[in-house]
């Protein structure tokens, strides 16, 4: 097949498609969602019967199917202008059970994030996987599929993944890369999982070892305050933990008057 090599698909944020640098038109919601259906299976079949559910629910038109059909026909057109209709393509291409969408991680964000991550955690230098992490994590503009506002589980599926590299980066960044890089991805993760407090946790270590005690401690009082006012619930042993730490880095050095020490 000759796919076309200046197509990108994006995930990771907007869902987009781009020819070179230009963003193309993908249509409404419903042809949009199919995409974004598509994009998250990752080069895998995407089930019509997944499709339908997902545009409505429990009550589907009784053309629900061939409206399906028909979004992915003007999806491929979009992909390829010059496609004859009623031709497959090259780039999506129908199953039995539903269709799939051909990406790898040269022309997919998804699939990129996920070979930085993997390189991450192979290596032994934590330098190396930090800087790693962080280009993965660069690729993130927001949530999975975010003008659709929809919490569907492959978009959800996708999400997870981010929150585990954001904590496999920081935990690199603990054991010796370069902190400053992890920051703006924990903060990011911290604002959006404001309960998480594994993430929370790590926050308030990367602030810490990048020398903000101030803003860590900060940090913790906000977490505890809102665990007690949304769950009822104090901080759980990871919380307490970093913050143990974190005390420990604050505590003053008390000298020896006589000896100096």
């Amino acid at each position: 097949m000759d796919r076309d090599p200046d197509l990108r698909f994006c995930l990771l944020g907007a869902v987009r498609v781009r020819r070179g640098a230009v963003d193309l038109e993908l249509g409404g919601r419903q042809p949009r969602t199919i995409l974004a259906l598509l994009l998250a299976g990752a080069g895998t079949t995407v089930g019509l019967s997944e499709m339908v559910d997902t545009l409505w629910g429990d009550d589907p038109p009784v053309s629900a199917v061939n409206v399906v059909h028909r979004h992915i026909g003007v999806l491929r057109r979009v992909l390829e202008p010059e496609l004859p209709v009623r031709a497959t393509g090259d780039h999506l291409i129908r199953q039995a059970s539903g269709y799939r969408l051909l990406v790898d991680e040269h022309n997919f964000d998804l699939l990129r994030f996920r070979r930085l991550a993997a390189e991450a955690r192979r290596t032994d230098d934590p330098a190396v996987a930090v800087r790693r992490y962080a280009t993965a994590l660069s690729l993130w503009h927001g949530r999975c599929a975010a003008e659709l506002e929809m919490d569907h589980p492959s978009f959800l599926a996708v999400e997870a993944e981010r929150w585990q590299v954001t904590r496999e980066a920081a935990d690199a960044a603990q054991r010796g890369g370069p902190v400053r890089m992890v920051l703006p991805a924990l903060r990011q993760a911290a604002v959006l999982n404001p309960l998480d407090e594994g993430l929370q946790a790590r926050l308030l270590l990367a602030l810490a070892s990048d020398g903000r005690q101030a803003e860590a401690m900060h940090t913790f009082r906000e977490v505890r305050r809102r665990l007690v006012d949304e769950l009822g619930l104090g901080p759980g042993p990871q919380l307490v933990e970093a913050y143990d730490r974190l005390l420990v880095r604050t505590r003053p050095k008390v000298t020896c008057s006589s000896c100096g020490r």
